[in-house]
């Protein structure tokens, strides 16, 4: 008979992470669908069409949702990738500003205190997640 592996209890944290990034992915990758279903429809006048586009852009064309959805199956399923891709968000969400020169959405002309409370606090809360896999990874609790 083989002995039986111990099972590991996934924490509280695991579980609010992994469900606010996958709802976070989910709700991403719908609003890219919904944004390609209107510009092939055309149904958009010419400035809800580049708003759409700026959307579009920001997303990566969807490629940002599908890591949140993959960041969150990983780190549910506690695999080491979960620490790769979640960095990789972090990088990306920085870096994304810096090199691309997206207009702001109609009505987010300049910087409002608003604005950037939620980039602050979205930065805040990737980095604390990424610390938080960081210790998981090195505790030996991924696989």
């Amino acid at each position: 008979m083989n002995p039986a592996k111990p099972k590991t209890r996934r924490s509280i944290w695991v579980w609010l992470i992994s469900v606010f990034y996958l709802g976070f992915g989910v709700s991403g990758l719908m609003a890219v669908a919904m944004v390609l279903i209107l510009l092939y429809r055309g149904g958009a006048g010419p400035e809800e069409v580049n708003s759409m586009k700026t959307l579009l852009q920001a997303s990566l064309w969807g490629i940002l949702p599908a890591a949140n959805i993959a960041g969150a199956v990983s780190l549910f399923l506690m695999r080491r990738m979960a620490f790769p891709i979640f960095t990789g968000l972090l990088a990306v969400r920085l870096t994304l500003p810096i090199f691309s020169s997206l207009p702001s959405p109609p009505g987010f002309s300049g910087t409002t205190t608003e604005m950037i409370g939620g980039y602050v606090l979205g930065y805040g809360i990737l980095i604390a997640v990424c610390i938080y896999i960081y210790r998981l990874r090195q505790t030996g609790l991924l696989r």
